[in-house]
């Protein structure tokens, strides 16, 4: 595998004195600077993009890791195997501490800057002529014409129904099942109430904030470096709700946090102060942290696993997401109120 890599490596323009494993990479180091070598599965068409987003990043001062061409000016580099990689710029820096208030302000202020430097018909125009968007299965078509959103929700409900039927025929339940039971009813009226709004009013463009969105923004993406913050893992990029964004880092923050709510709204005003928020945004954060996301998670961890050996950690999530559901409402209804604000 190194002497792959290696071969990989030489096609690039910086020489390579020494390389090591990363989260999902393998960080390079030239005498002076860093660099992240990645495999990717993407389309060429899609490699052309993030290498012109990059540029456009960091010509409006948002530090990210953006793409390089080798020696031969080409965006991608075929290894031996076969195996397509990127050359990235990386940066020494540590991840945002979920249980770090004032790195999560920090965060989410910094989050807020990448999406006003990244929304506005022009931007949005010239990202959709280079047609950021990859050739679509017919599932994501089918989210795209029919609100993402609903669809992706939809088919949650589905396989939650699904895994229930399934533990309903089982003998000799776990303890794991019996409390899925127990508490199904409840969580599954959260999500049916959520999908009932959408399919009333499915996500659309008209109201919300459109613009480039990072696709998957959580603690790990987010680096702090000496000269400030820094985004990272921009491969699912591309055109969409820029409130999808902030709707997943809260809830993955606020599941770290057990749904405190002075955090929570903390958080929302951090964004606020860098990048305005219509109605029709917070009533799409509303859904996405209404939805009972880890309950499905949860579930479908269990139902892909197997049965014979069960360690009790499914358990143990399972009675931590019960005792914390309550508490999410609080952060529900403060959005409710900020939604209220911004009407008025």
């Amino acid at each position: 595998m190194y002497y792959q890599v290696e071969q990989v490596l030489e096609k690039q323009e910086p020489e390579i004195e020494k390389f090591y494993k990363g989260r999902g990479i393998l960080i390079c180091e030239s005498k002076q600077n860093l660099f992240a070598l990645k495999e990717y599965t993407g389309s060429l068409q899609k490699a052309e993009f993030l290498y012109w987003l990059g540029i456009c990043l960091e010509q409006q001062g948002i530090r990210c890791d953006a793409m390089l061409k080798n020696k031969e000016g080409a965006l991608l580099t075929e290894g031996v195997d076969h195996v397509f990689y990127t050359f990235h710029r990386w940066m020494r820096g540590r991840e945002c501490e979920v249980n770090n208030r004032v790195d999560l302000l920090l965060a989410v202020s910094f989050l807020a800057q990448f999406h006003r430097s990244c929304c506005g018909e022009e931007f949005v125009r010239v990202s959709e002529q280079k047609n950021v968007s990859e050739q679509k299965n017919t599932e994501n078509a089918e989210a795209d014409s029919n609100g993402g959103l609903c669809v992706e929700y939809r088919k949650h409900d589905r396989d939650l129904r699904h895994i229930r039927k399934y533990i309903l025929k089982r003998n000799n339940k776990s303890d794991f099942e019996r409390l899925f039971l127990q508490f199904f009813d409840q969580f599954y009226q959260q999500s049916e109430t959520v999908v009932d709004f959408l399919e009333k009013d499915p996500e659309k463009d008209g109201g919300y904030t459109v613009g480039i969105c990072h696709g998957e923004v959580n603690q790990h993406n987010i680096l702090f470096t000496p000269d400030g913050a820094a985004l990272i893992h921009l491969e699912h990029a591309g055109v969409g709700l820029q409130i999808s964004d902030l709707g997943n880092f809260m809830r993955k923050i606020m599941e770290k946090n057990n749904w405190n709510v002075r955090l929570g709204m903390e958080l929302l005003e951090g964004y606020r102060r860098k990048q305005e928020l219509t109605a029709q945004d917070l009533q799409g954060l509303y859904y996405r942290l209404s939805y009972p996301e880890k309950f499905w998670k949860i579930a479908n961890q269990y139902y892909r696993t197997r049965k014979v050996w069960d360690s009790g950690k499914n358990y143990e999530k399972l009675q931590k997401e019960i005792r914390q559901n309550q508490a999410r409402g609080g952060v529900e209804t403060g959005i409710i109120r900020e939604q209220f604000y911004v009407q008025i």
